[in-house]
């Protein structure tokens, strides 16, 4: 699954790259530093998903075009893995909507003691059923989190996974592909393995 790459830059400091494809792919802003680091999936493999890491923190975009259940369903299965069977999980689950779809957050702490790991994600289920999960994986109780958290918020506040936010044009006229995205100089957009 690890397979790093590297990307055009369409400006410096940030890539802009979009699959083709009949809807447009989600687009994701991350600080320059966070580095492609696996990808997997395609139209025959389900899910597909993209990893950007910096350090040790891992910011994972997922796509289902068919969802596999529901967000809070989502949330629980990744709850019974981060369990694992030692039983030292704690997941919270908030039920949200993000840009009008149902979806759910969760935050979980587990790992043994001597180094507790932290994952943020993001489940969201579109209306024709598509699913996407935002996640950030990060060392707790270090800078580390503190940085990872700030990651989550940021990608979470700037995704787009809606064709409409997605078009050309969607901002103000002379705006460059970074700015209709979202995303701020310096910053990178992460895209999922093409459709086709």
């Amino acid at each position: 699954m690890s397979s790093p790459s590297t990307t055009s830059a369409s400006h410096p400091g940030r890539v802009d790259r979009r699959t083709p494809s009949p809807r447009w792919a989600p687009s994701l802003s991350l600080p320059a530093e966070y580095r492609e680091s696996a990808r997997q999936g395609g139209p025959d493999e389900q899910p597909r998903l993209v990893v950007y890491s910096a350090g040790p923190v891992d910011v994972r975009l997922t796509q289902w075009d068919r969802a596999p259940g529901s967000p809070l369903g989502r949330a629980a299965k990744a709850h019974e893995t981060w369990d694992g069977g030692e039983g030292d999980a704690r997941t919270r689950t908030t039920r949200t909507t993000f840009q009008g779809h149902e979806a759910v957050l969760a935050d979980t702490a587990h790992g043994p003691e001597t180094s507790p790991a932290r994952v943020l994600e993001l489940f969201v289920l579109t209306d024709d059923s598509r699913m996407y999960e935002l996640r950030v994986d990060m060392p707790k109780g270090t800078p580390d989190e503190k940085q990872g958290t700030a990651v989550f918020k940021a990608a979470r506040d700037r995704l787009r996974i809606d064709a409409s936010e997605n078009a050309p044009g969607d901002s103000g006229a002379g705006e460059g592909p970074g700015e209709r995205a979202g995303r701020r100089p310096g910053e990178r957009a992460a895209e999922l393995p093409p459709e086709r």
